[in-house]
């Protein structure tokens, strides 16, 4: 193998994955790719149905379990289709905290770790891309730019039904840095990434008479306030919580019954 020539080719895919533009060319996207908008349980369960699926005389078998998951395929087809198909079509069940309980050595660890894996993958296909608001902590969908007011509107001429609320750090920085103009703000691809702590977070307790609950929403930077005046200055927070980080995609809460 010719390791630099692996290399530049790596390099060139990732360049061609990379995109960047107004929310005007965003929207333009958005009509000829009305997926991309998808939301979190939506985009788990199309990489499900993505990877295949075989119907047998027992019920569905699901190809993206198949390399690491043996022997539960009734469970795992009650997983997808109680569960993420009617998460994925906005369903009350996408309110859920799904709770992964069984013996040691279930699956339960392997599940999860597919799942994140998975959407690492997915996010840097095409059918699988996700965009953000560039400079956003949370990679805020860009869609909720757009006031309540016009939703009904947009959503009779684009077909998209948009669900959500830009996040306090997006609203001072389009008032700050775009006075207001939504059509010039900035998006880009996100790809999203455990390791870079981009859309998949992961909660492991440790004492639960001593948790800070900033582990999870994250927490005023106190050494900002002189610089904005106040600690309710969305500019003052550190959204590094892993609520805020899993936004878009997956968080996993870990031993979450025994803490």
């Amino acid at each position: 193998m010719d390791f630099w020539k692996r290399l530049e080719e790596h390099r060139s895919i990732e360049k061609r994955l990379a995109w960047e533009g107004s929310f005007n060319e965003y929207l333009a996207l958005l009509q000829k790719s009305p997926f991309v908008c998808q939301l979190a349980h939506s985009r788990i369960y199309e990489m499900i149905r993505d990877s295949g699926v075989q119907e047998t005389a027992a019920g569905k078998r699901y190809n993206f379990f198949k390399s690491e998951i043996f022997g539960i395929d009734s469970t795992l087809e009650k997983l997808v289709e109680e569960y993420f198909h009617p998460a994925a079509r906005r369903l009350d069940v996408r309110k859920r905290i799904l709770l992964l309980m069984g013996p040691v050595s279930g699956g339960k660890s392997t599940l999860v770790a597919l799942f994140k894996k998975g959407l690492e993958s997915y996010s840097r296909t095409d059918q699988g891309a996700l965009f953000g608001i560039k400079g956003c902590p949370m990679h805020e969908e860009p869609l909720h730019l757009i006031p309540k007011e016009l939703r009904p509107e947009f959503e009779k001429d684009y077909g998209v039904y948009i669900e959500g609320e830009l996040c306090p750090s997006c609203r001072v920085m389009i008032e700050n840095e775009y006075g207001g103009k939504i059509e010039n703000v900035q998006v880009e691809r996100v790809f999203l990434s455990e390791e870079n702590r981009v859309g998949i977070g992961t909660f492991t307790p440790s004492d639960p008479k001593s948790q800070d609950i900033a582990d999870l929403t994250g927490s005023v930077d106190f050494s900002t306030i002189a610089d904005f005046g106040s600690e309710s200055d969305p500019r003052a927070y550190r959204f590094d919580g892993e609520l805020n980080i899993a936004n878009r995609g997956i968080m996993e809460f870990q031993q979450m019954l025994k803490a």
